[in-house]
Parts: C-alpha cells; structure tokens; sequence
C-alpha cells in the first residue's frame, strides 16, 4: 500500500502492544495511525526493522488526531470488520532502534 495524496500522521505510539482481531498481541512495537491505515513496526533480534501489519482503517479519519502520550486503550476499527487495540507498552523504548525510525507521512500530508 502506498501512501494517499493527503493522508496524515494522526498518532504516534512507542513502545506500543497491539492487539488484533485474530488473538495475536504484538508488543514492544511502534504504531503508526494515519488517516488511512495503521502501520505496525518490529526490530529484528539483530536490530534490524521490519512491517509487522499493515491494515487499512475501515473509516478514513476514524481515529481521532493526537500528538500527546497515549493513555488507556486506542481503539482502531479495520476494513476487514475488526478492531484492533493500541495500548502504551511498558518502559520508554530508549534502547530500541524503533526510537529513531521516521514516521511514514507527516502530520500535515505534506
């Protein structure tokens, strides 16, 4: 998936645990949410970086914009009908080469 003319960053979670529809809990991850999709990456036990998901919203601009620290669960409805959860993970992330990845688009779509 490409990125769409206009699409913007809308929340920024590290360390983030997400949980999917299918059971599966990813954690110790960085979420990327933007008007259109989320975007799910994983540092590799040799600290490379890898896409873990990436799943389209079920209704652009569903999830709300927020640059301030995630507190509770975010709730993500995806195309395909489920839900996914976005909580806080635990610690700061301070060690984890997800720290320095760049977001995918900007919070102003440009």
């Amino acid at each position: 998936m490409s990125v769409t003319v206009g699409e913007r960053l809308v929340r920024d979670v590290h360390p983030a645990e997400v949980s999917l529809p299918d059971g599966r809990v990813l954690t110790g991850v960085r979420a990327f949410i933007t008007t259109s999709r989320m975007l799910v990456y994983r540092a590799t036990a040799d600290r490379r970086i890898e896409r873990a998901l990436e799943l389209e919203l079920a209704d652009p601009c569903s999830v709300p914009a927020s640059r301030n620290s995630l507190r509770g669960a975010l709730e993500v409805r995806l195309a395909d009908g489920g839900t996914a959860w976005v909580n806080r993970g635990r610690g700061c992330g301070c060690h984890s080469p997800l720290k320095a990845l760049a977001a995918p688009v900007s919070w102003t779509g440009q």
